[in-house]
């Protein structure tokens, strides 16, 4: 295999596994299993210290099978139900004992979080007291990247171990869109059966929010029956992507493939190709190999976006990675594929993120719909100006633009959002 080829499949490897509820509050829960799995004895407090981005994203989710919800209720449920052995799916066990711990723990006040200031990347501080002492554990810029700290005198300055995707970061900023392109075309099949079981788990979630009566899935399925929608290549992967991201921002015990470290950025690449594949009646091998490719452009413009953002990662992230898989699809060429991003990015880049709820599904359904529209436009001859504002007819400088308009150019974007959210204007 060439060392390219393993350098990008070790990276799909790594940045695509199953994620059971939103993966910030999950984060949080993680970093408490590790706490606790360390420390025993009787539980005296646990402080948690965030970034605000995190924060932001943990404030109002579901958690997977209970009604409660937050960071509070997360990291408690970490002490009592986490297994860290598990990776993103450490909460997907919760039983009624755990549960009644976890209130009970939050009920007395024990657990307090908080934002960490000046911190732009994704940030989680847990210090956990108990009747035999205190432990530090400390989360840096990845949701899994988690150490032990030493550092009794001062818990501001622990430090981490360097987070596996930092280098994977690194790694993939040295390939082209040419690159991901023909590992995805020659890359033999069978390395691929992951993503097929990706599309597998996220379908499940999609046919869950399928049967919520108040979801926004439903509306899209009464719209067509009274034609005002038409059921195309644009509806039915806004369909299957709003229903999944629903379901799961609700609090759905069934796992998502994540994808980039967000369960929504895998539900948006794995369902906006399957629909569109499915509705073409292409092969699997056409879909695996459109998903490889959907999933390594995704990871290229999160490496320079960063984990966590101002801007909705679903549009700006997947939904592009998802606009470069239909035009693989649907045939296109690569010079069709870079009309799409550019599409997508003078389109919708900007969209913000406030926060993770259900809500997020009419964004999913946004930038589902617009990335087959955007692949479309570009097959047909419409490509936008190269030259308008941030867009540029090159593959790395533009993802490169957009990323510094992102971090750091929305930076206070992100601290306005996070006040609105928290009624502190």
């Amino acid at each position: 295999m060439l060392r390219r080829d393993a350098v990008l499949l070790s990276i799909l490897k790594k940045e695509i596994v199953p994620a059971t509820g939103c993966t910030e509050p999950v984060a949080v829960a993680y970093s408490t299993a590790i706490a606790r799995q360390r420390l025993d004895g009787v539980i005296e407090k646990l402080e948690i210290l965030v970034d605000g981005g995190l924060y932001k994203n943990g404030m109002r989710v579901g958690i997977p099978g209970i009604k409660e919800r937050g960071l509070e209720m997360a990291g408690a449920l970490g002490l009592f139900a986490g297994s860290p052995e598990r990776d993103l799916q450490v909460i997907e066990d919760i039983s009624v004992e755990a549960l009644n711990k976890a209130k009970e723990l939050v009920e007395q006040g024990k657990v307090k979080v908080s934002v960490k200031e000046n911190c732009n990347n994704l940030y989680i501080e847990t210090i956990l007291y108990t009747s035999k002492g205190k432990i530090c554990v400390v989360t840096k810029d990845r949701h899994l990247n988690a150490a032990v700290s030493d550092n009794e005198e001062n818990q501001m300055k622990c430090e981490s171990k360097q987070a596996e995707s930092d280098k994977s970061s690194e790694a993939i900023q040295n390939y082209s869109l040419e690159d991901f392109l023909d590992f995805s075309q020659t890359i033999p099949i069978d390395e691929l059966s992951l993503l097929e079981q990706g599309v597998n788990m996220n379908l499940g979630l999609a046919k869950e929010g399928l049967a919520m009566e108040a979801g926004i899935a439903k509306k899209f399925e009464k719209l067509v029956k009274s034609g005002l929608m038409h059921e195309d290549l644009m509806y039915r992967a806004q369909l299957l992507c709003a229903a999944a991201s629903e379901a799961r921002m609700a609090g759905s015990k069934l796992a998502a493939m994540s994808s980039a470290g967000s369960g929504n950025h895998g539900i948006t690449v794995f369902l906006t190709n399957y629909a569109v594949a499915e509705k073409m009646g292409l092969s699997r091998e056409s879909l695996l190999r459109a998903l490889a490719l959907s999933n390594l452009v995704t990871f290229y413009i999160k490496s320079y976006t960063g984990t966590l953002s101002a801007m909705c990662g679903c549009g700006v992230a997947a939904g592009i990675g998802a606009s470069v898989g239909v035009v693989y699809l649907l045939g296109g060429s690569s010079k069709e594929m870079l009309g799409a991003i550019i599409n997508m990015i003078g389109s919708i880049a900007g969209i913000i993120c406030d926060g993770g709820k259900e809500g997020c599904s009419y964004k999913l359904a946004l930038s589902a719909g617009w990335a087959v529209q955007s692949a479309l436009l570009s097959m047909a001859g419409a490509v936008a100006n190269n030259k308008d504002g941030i867009l540029s007819s090159d593959f790395k400088e533009v993802i490169r633009n957009m990323g510094y308009v992102c971090n750091p150019g929305m930076v206070e974007t992100n601290n306005a959002i996070i006040k609105v959210m928290t009624n502190e204007i």
